[in-house]
C-alpha cells in the first residue's frame, strides 16, 4: 500500500498532509455518496453522470489547490547520501 502512503504524506514522504488526507477522505466520501444515491434511486442518467463528474472534479480541484498553496512550507525531501 505504498500508493496510498505516497498521496497522503508530503514531500518527504514521512509526515502526513493534511490537505492531502481531507482531500482523499472527501473525494472517498464523494464517490460513497453518490453510490448510496444511486442505489436509493435505481437509476444513473446522463445528466447525473455530467453532475458527478463536475462535483468530483470540483473536489479534487480544491484538493490540488490546497496542497499548491501549502507547497513551499512542506519538509523537503531526505537525502541519504
Amino acid at each position: 500500500m505504498k500508493w496510498l502512503q505516497d498521496s497522503l504524506t508530503g514531500k518527504d514522504n514521512l509526515t502526513y498532509d493534511a490537505a492531502r488526507l481531507i482531500g482523499v477522505v472527501g473525494a472517498a466520501a464523494y464517490v460513497l455518496f453518490w453510490c448510496a444515491a444511486v442505489f436509493n434511486f435505481g437509476h444513473f442518467g446522463p445528466s447525473d453522470a455530467a453532475a458527478y463528474g463536475a462535483g468530483l472534479a470540483t473536489v479534487l480541484l480544491a484538493m490540488s489547490g490546497a496542497v499548491r498553496l501549502k507547497e513551499s512550507s512542506e519538509p523537503g525531501a531526505r537525502s541519504d547520501g
